[in-house]
């Protein structure tokens, strides 16, 4: 292997591993935003739930439902926002994660391209 694939190999090493900690950065970034999706989905769910529900006539009950009600759209809303602000930093870890990886994958290409021309000039110097 001559030194031009070698330096190409440990490039492509070096590479290899800042992609892989992008994308374990990424990944944790998605787990969080898909956890906070389902909390939100949650939530309205049980909006829905506490809103479908009939409510007995006594005020307290009405009031006890209207303020649970109440608070849990705030809630929702609330997560609604947060995943909001995560998305561009989600958005930010997807692209660099894809753009290292595709580093890592150009450079391990490019190392057996030049693997592949040392060996065709060395069978071509035997000759």
């Amino acid at each position: 292997m001559s030194r031009k694939a070698d330096q190409l190999g440990k490039l492509a090493r070096i590479a290899r591993l800042k992609a892989d900690a992008d994308l374990r950065r990424y990944s944790a970034y998605r787990a969080h935003a898909d956890a906070m999706q389902r909390q939100v989905e949650g939530i309205r769910a049980e909006l829905a739930e506490a809103i479908a529900t009939p409510v007995s006539d006594a005020l307290g009950q009405w009031r006890l439902t209207t303020a649970l009600v109440a608070y849990r759209a705030g809630e929702a809303q609330r997560s609604e926002a947060a995943l909001a602000r995560m998305k561009p930093g989600l958005d930010a870890a997807h692209r660099a994660a894809l753009l290292t990886f595709g580093r890592a994958e150009a450079l391990l290409q490019v190392q057996r391209q030049v693997l592949e021309q040392e060996k065709t000039e060395a069978e071509r110097r035997r000759w």
